[in-house]
């Protein structure tokens, strides 16, 4: 099977987001590209997911790479992320994954040194609109 971030250059999806610190937006298209297919289908989505994944790699919004996507098209975009144990992928991971996270204690992480202005569910419902997307 075909891996992002393999020895296809310096500009893959992969390395891209790991030297932007962890966090990228593509397109479907690219992403296609990079594992060598021509068109977009399910099996083509499933073997990116598979592929983001090996890379230690997350995305969101997650339909657009899920059987939920039935329309896919190569312009849609998503946001990478690294799987790096970093505040923004334990936020991103207690939204998506909440089960077997603790949720209180990534959203005070990410109220640390932050205006009070918004409760923390207002924060959690403007986190969950930018998965949502």
């Amino acid at each position: 099977m075909p891996h992002l971030g393999g020895d296809s250059g310096p500009a893959t999806v992969a390395e891209r987001c790991h030297a932007a610190s962890g966090l990228i937006r593509t397109t479907l298209g690219e992403l296609r590209e990079e594992l060598g297919y021509g068109r977009l289908g399910r099996c083509v989505l499933e073997e990116t997911a598979e592929s983001l994944t090996l890379e230690g790699l997350g995305w969101f919004p997650a339909w657009r790479l899920s059987a939920k996507n039935d329309r896919p098209h190569k312009d849609q975009e998503l946001w990478v992320f690294a799987r790096d144990g970093g505040l923004r992928c334990q936020i991103i991971c207690a939204i998506q994954e909440p089960d077997g996270c603790d949720v209180p204690a990534v959203l005070d992480g990410l109220l640390n040194g932050r205006p009070q202005d918004l409760c923390p569910e207002d924060k959690l419902g403007l986190i969950r609109e930018i998965l949502d997307l």
